[in-house]
């Protein structure tokens, strides 16, 4: 019985002895304690998750699917990303092969006159962001090819052709020449776009000379600075910290899903089962048993394969495992609870079998569903990322822990470890915070278990 100070504490519009009290009451009471301190912890992460969730897309520095930054860059750091880029596109009318000064194999763009200019346009430098460290150009005259006195003349413009620089001659012939831009204006990603970076090459000679000229390789170049990453970004591109706040709704969503169909189904079926027994429920119990024999990953792969990726099919694909183990946690307490005397005085006062199952005994038996709720909750966690690793589980580019693990695992040996570390720390945290709250409510609830403390 409650102490007067007790009911007027601030649990005394709490019955004791309700559904909600009999779980809310002794966990304040045992918070000093480690089953208490446990269960308090794993509250703390939930609610945490839980805040990351529903906050997901105002918490996210960047958009968890778009790529906005180079590749692989490294937590709590600006790394400069170097970029050589050949054109993919051009104008002429006199030189031929143009495509082969878009690599270096001695075979280049040939030009036999004076005068002729290739305007090469296109160059895929992908610059993501407005910090641009240098800007330059590489060109490299085919030896061999490339008479005496033949040079060329290349103008930049970073307008799309509306304003040119002066002319940068190049005479070598054979090395590579490298011309740096840095000081020619104020460069920015998108002075090096592709429609607006244009390299104008003109074939030049010296007086009273003719013959070819020979292109072997034309590319820009640029240095830029990427942008800062809390968590880094994976091998895409995007933001893990963006992907793993997202990933948060994912994971949580299946899980919901998962449980709470399983609770759905599993526990009126345990009501039944174990209330009224013989034939149906030798059947409901064999079929069971014969899901719950089936390894819970496989089984639930099994699962997605006939429904399909997506969130709502991985859900219910996790639910199939766990309706089992409602049933049959069920199903035991309500074999104890129905040879109780109250049912017995329900049954002699002519209740019905329906308002005694609903009544009497589902109360309490509900008590002990947190505890198994918390623990399954946890396992669906592990298993809807266990699926997305394997391929089976939601569909890039949705955000989830899984699926980012998965396409970051083969990066680990090359020493990119952040985009697999953050979004399995995640998975960690959750199931550890869903894990303590399971095992602590079971010491703070279980009569057998408190009594022995």
């Amino acid at each position: 019985m409650a102490t007067p100070s007790e009911e007027r504490g601030p649990l005394a519009w709490l019955p004791r002895h309700s559904i909600l009290g009999r779980i809310v009451h002794p966990l304040f009471e045992e918070r000093r304690s480690l089953a208490g301190a446990m269960t308090w912890i794993g509250i703390g992460i939930i609610i945490a998750f839980l805040f990351v969730a529903v906050f997901a897309d105002f918490l996210a520095p960047f958009d968890p699917i778009t790529i906005v930054d180079e590749k692989d860059v490294p937590p709590w750091a600006n790394v400069a990303v170097p970029r050589n880029q050949s054109f993919q596109a051009w104008m002429t009318k006199d030189w031929t092969n143009v495509v082969g000064a878009t690599r270096v194999d001695a075979v280049g763009a040939l030009s036999n006159r004076t005068g002729q200019f290739l305007n090469a346009t296109d160059f895929p430098m992908a610059i993501l962001r407005d910090v641009v460290d240098s800007a330059g150009f590489i060109v490299r005259l085919t030896p061999g090819e490339t008479d005496p006195g033949q040079y060329v003349g290349v103008r930049v413009s970073w307008d799309g052709g509306r304003n040119w620089s002066s002319k940068f001659l190049v005479r070598a012939v054979g090395p590579e020449v490298r011309v740096d831009l840095t000081n020619l204006t104020s460069w920015n990603a998108a002075k090096l776009s592709r429609v607006n970076l244009n390299l104008n090459v003109t074939h030049e000679s010296e007086a009273s000379t003719s013959g070819n000229v020979s292109l072997d390789y034309l590319g820009a170049t640029a240095v830029w600075r990427s942008y800062w990453h809390f968590m880094g970004s994976d091998p895409v591109g995007r933001d893990v910290l963006s992907r793993v706040l997202a990933g948060t709704r994912t994971s949580l969503a299946i899980m919901t899903i998962g449980v709470v169909v399983a609770l759905a189904v599993g526990f009126p079926l345990g009501l039944y089962s174990g209330y009224h027994g013989g034939r149906i429920d030798k059947i409901i119990v064999l079929v069971m048993d014969s899901i719950y024999s089936f390894p819970g990953l496989l089984f639930a792969g099994l699962i997605a394969v006939l429904l399909g990726k997506g969130v709502v099919n991985i859900g219910l694909a996790v639910t199939v495992i766990y309706i089992p183990l409602y049933f049959r946690v069920t199903r035991s307490q309500v074999l104890s609870a129905r040879e109780e005397l109250y049912v017995e005085a329900a049954r002699a006062l002519g209740a019905r079998p329906s308002r005694i199952i609903f009544k009497y005994i589902a109360i309490n038996v509900l008590v002990a569903i947190p505890v198994i709720f918390s623990i399954s909750a946890a396992d669906a966690i592990l298993t809807a990322a266990g699926l997305s690793y394997l391929g089976l589980g939601v569909s890039a580019p949705t955000p989830d822990w899984g699926l980012d693990l998965s396409g970051a695992s083969a990066r680990i040996d090359t020493g990119v470890w952040w985009s697999s570390f953050f979004p399995g720390l995640a998975i960690l945290l959750l199931t550890v915070g869903l894990s303590f709250i399971g095992e602590g409510l079971n010491d703070i609830i279980n009569p057998l278990l408190k009594k022995e403390r």
